[in-house]
């Protein structure tokens, strides 16, 4: 494989405040994630291992069962329509389209991903169930009241305004409807750190949320909180599982991002596992 000589940086979101949806619309638009594509049949998220991170799973099998765990959240019923709020390349709406026989309309702000969705629910069948738009989730253009239900996996970690996304994603939904979340957010914060993880010179994710936080931001928004479960441990794994295939695919990053831009994308990856301030969530809320 031809090496690039040149020194590119991987895709990051430069900024100490929360990052403008455009922004996160072109970090996820950038080469790196056509190649991770490649992991987890496209999934883009943390995996989940039962018995407090203890069960032997692969890092694919996590992923999938952390979507498992959405959709038992979700329990949707066969027909519902689901708003997929930050769909990533589209892997966890067909999972759930295809295991509870319901219409999926996943949103994001990149272009890339929109296509790739679309592409991969033609090539799956399942495009006239699932679909995908690019589409800002603090200004959706649905219907009052058009969806049975709504979820977002491990995408309100990029909102830079939460309580307007889940004041859209009320108006949207019907009355009983549910909104399983799984976010990223700060455990424990100390008050005199700014309120962004910032490895090397990278903002990863600017717009965390303090775990203490977040059933107020829901009530705020119209929402009644069911549940609020701290699984940073049923989540651990997932470092370890990024960085070892960013290792195992070092000559395709390094085709896309140079040596320098390699080796600061897998730090950052791996100094996110030894930051004990971050923490993982699966929050339930529903509409009334």
């Amino acid at each position: 494989m031809t090496k690039n000589a040149t020194t590119k940086k991987p895709p990051t979101v430069n900024k100490t405040v929360a990052p403008e949806p455009s922004d996160i619309g072109h970090y996820y638009d950038h080469k790196v994630f056509d190649l991770m594509t490649q992991l987890g049949d496209g999934n883009l998220h943390y995996g989940y291992w039962f018995d407090g991170g203890a069960q032997d799973a692969t890092f694919d099998e996590a992923m999938v069962q952390m979507t498992d765990e959405m959709i038992r959240r979700l329990d949707p019923g066969p027909g519902d329509r689901i708003l997929d709020i930050g769909c990533g390349n589209g892997t966890p709406a067909m999972q759930l389209a295809r295991a509870r026989d319901v219409e999926v309309v996943g949103i994001s702000v990149s272009a890339r991903q929109v296509e790739r969705g679309n592409r991969r629910a033609r090539e799956a069948g399942l495009s006239d169930r699932v679909r995908f738009e690019q589409v800002d989730a603090m200004n959706l253009p649905f219907d009052d009241g058009s969806f049975d239900h709504c979820w977002a996996l491990e995408s309100m970690l990029h909102m830079p305004d939460k309580q307007q996304v889940l004041t859209e994603a009320l108006r949207v939904v019907k009355s009983g409807a549910r909104m399983p979340i799984a976010d990223m957010v700060y455990l424990n914060p100390d008050p005199s750190r700014p309120r962004t993880a910032t490895v090397s010179d990278t903002t990863i994710y600017a717009a965390l949320t303090d775990i203490g936080d977040y059933p107020g931001i829901f009530r705020a928004a119209g929402w009644t909180v069911l549940e609020l479960t701290d699984i940073t441990s049923e989540t651990a794994k997932t470092y370890d599982g990024y960085v070892e295939w960013i290792r195992a695919h070092r000559d395709e990053y390094v085709d896309i991002i140079g040596v320098e831009g390699y080796e600061l994308f897998l730090h950052n990856q791996a100094a996110l596992g030894k930051m004990p301030e971050l923490g993982y969530i699966f929050a339930t809320a529903q509409r009334p």
